[in-house]
């Protein structure tokens, strides 16, 4: 009888281990998921800014030029376009919390802790 007790003791801790083994593998299996996925996320919206700035620049550009040859003086079209560039900046400081930081942090929350169903795996 004792024998069998330590046998279903030493099943018992093997099956725990065992368990304990797979529950790691999976927590690491899940962290680098997520971390990929954000990763991945984090580089698309990295080329997705460089490429606009990209445009906002050089429409900038074009834009401070069409305005200083329509009104005769090209530091004026310059002038406009950081005037516009400096209101644009006021107001993204004013509303940032609410429209740009909170989204983003709700963005990238989601992102990591998204959990997949068994249909989309």
């Amino acid at each position: 009888m004792l024998d069998d007790l330590r046998h279903s003791i030493e099943d018992l801790f093997e099956r725990f281990k065992d368990y304990a083994e797979a529950r790691w593998n999976l927590t690491v299996l899940n962290t680098a998921e997520k971390s990929a996925n954000l990763a991945s996320s984090l580089a698309a919206t990295l080329i997705v800014l460089s490429i606009g700035s990209m445009v906002l620049l050089f429409g900038s550009i074009a834009l401070a030029l069409w305005i200083g040859q329509a009104t005769g003086n090209y530091a004026a079209g310059f002038g406009w376009i950081t005037l516009a560039y400096v209101v644009l900046t006021v107001l993204l400081v004013v509303i940032q919390k609410r429209f740009i930081k909170l989204p983003l942090l709700n963005m990238f929350i989601k992102k990591f802790y998204y959990e997949r169903t068994d249909s989309q795996r």
